[in-house]
């Protein structure tokens, strides 16, 4: 079930100023506070973003599951070397 919220989530807001400035995502890595949402994974699927780096976990096994079967990398921060 989808939240119920005003706002906007950080990882839309950022792709969805990319867009209107006309900035492509392709390639591009995005730094997150947490693991992305269902969503937000979504959006970052298609949005040609090709790496992932946050720092703390999200309950959202779906979205685990969703950037396995995409070429998009997640890494948690903790595991960069």
């Amino acid at each position: 079930m989808q939240e119920v919220c005003y706002a906007v989530h950080a990882e839309q807001n950022a792709i969805i100023q990319a867009a209107k400035l006309g900035v492509s995502l392709e390639g591009a890595t995005m730094y997150v506070t947490h693991q992305p949402c269902v969503i937000c994974t979504r959006m970052i699927i298609n949005s040609g973003i090709k790496r992932v780096i946050y720092k703390n976990g999200y309950p959202d096994p779906f979205a685990l599951e969703l950037f396995k079967q995409s070429n998009v990398e997640l890494i948690k921060y903790s595991d960069l070397k």
